[in-house]
């Protein structure tokens, strides 16, 4: 056997021959560069291979994240603008329904306005009427008295300035 020392038969780790060294070493440097060759280029690919697909999902989740930040911030400002239009419509809103029961009590204290109005001349027109009523019953009931008093001796003209001065003081006294 190659790895026995001759002079004590049993195997010795220490002990080497120089031509299997030098074949394992010509073996080694052929499988090294055959490994090289055909293993070390692949297996070198691959890796940048790998490499640039994490590269390129790191770059791509980092898009999406400006992405997505990017729509938070569109949509913050179209949820503060729809806020905005609300607060808007809602005071736009507020204002027409004040202008509305502005215009509803206007409208209504004219009506009341022109109904007292028209009340009043109703009111004016019944009591002028009443009293040409009642001044035309007293005038009869004057003249029909003064004639029963006064049979003949006043002629009618002074018969009816008399009852307009009776007339004149009622008036004056209410």
């Amino acid at each position: 056997m190659i790895f026995l020392n001759a002079a004590h038969d049993h195997f010795d780790p220490l002990y080497y021959e120089t031509g299997f060294l030098f074949w394992s070493a010509i073996t080694f440097a052929i499988l090294l560069a055959i490994l090289y060759k055909i293993g070390w280029g692949p297996l070198t690919k691959a890796i940048e291979d790998r490499e640039s697909k994490i590269r390129g999902d790191i770059d791509a989740a980092e898009k999406a994240r400006a992405e997505a930040e990017a729509d938070m911030a569109r949509y913050k400002k179209q949820l503060d603008e729809a806020a905005e239009e609300a607060k808007r419509l809602l005071q736009d809103a507020r204002e027409a329904a004040e202008r509305a029961k502005e215009s509803i009590v206007t409208e209504a204290k004219e009506q009341a306005e022109g109904l007292r109005q028209q009340a009043t001349r109703e009111i004016e027109a019944a009591r002028d009427k009443a009293m040409a009523e009642i001044k035309g019953y007293i005038v009869d009931v004057a003249m029909a008295a003064s004639k029963r008093f006064v049979a003949g001796s006043v002629d009618e003209a002074t018969h009816k300035r008399l009852v307009d001065e009776v007339l004149a003081k009622t008036a004056e006294h209410n």
